[in-house]
């Protein structure tokens, strides 16, 4: 058993915990495999990458999506560089168009 807790511990601090957020904003373009939404308050959202499930829903890598507001469902996890600095990557997890 406390072999297991161990294992369970160690394991645990390898794996980053997730927190999922929501926002309202407009898409601005992609540029670099990199995602810029804006909202009303003209703060910028930059997003690292798209679940497939998301993808599959709207092909961001097509201009007509520009200018579109959107409900955004995003992740946050927090990562080790190759510096051993930590960074966070946004990842966009669903996609609602509000404006057509």
């Amino acid at each position: 058993m406390k072999t297991l807790l161990i294992a369970f511990f160690a394991l645990s601090t390898f794996i980053s915990i997730q927190d999922t957020e929501t926002i309202y904003a407009t898409f601005d373009g992609m540029e670099n495999e990199v995602y810029y939404f804006s909202d009303e308050a003209d703060t910028t959202h930059v997003f690292d990458a798209i679940a497939d499930e998301a993808a599959k829903k709207f092909d961001l890598t097509n201009e007509r999506f520009n200018g579109k507001t959107f409900k955004i469902t995003y992740s946050t996890e927090t990562i080790m560089d190759e510096m051993d600095d930590q960074i966070e990557v946004l990842t966009i997890e669903n996609l609602e168009i509000l404006s057509k």
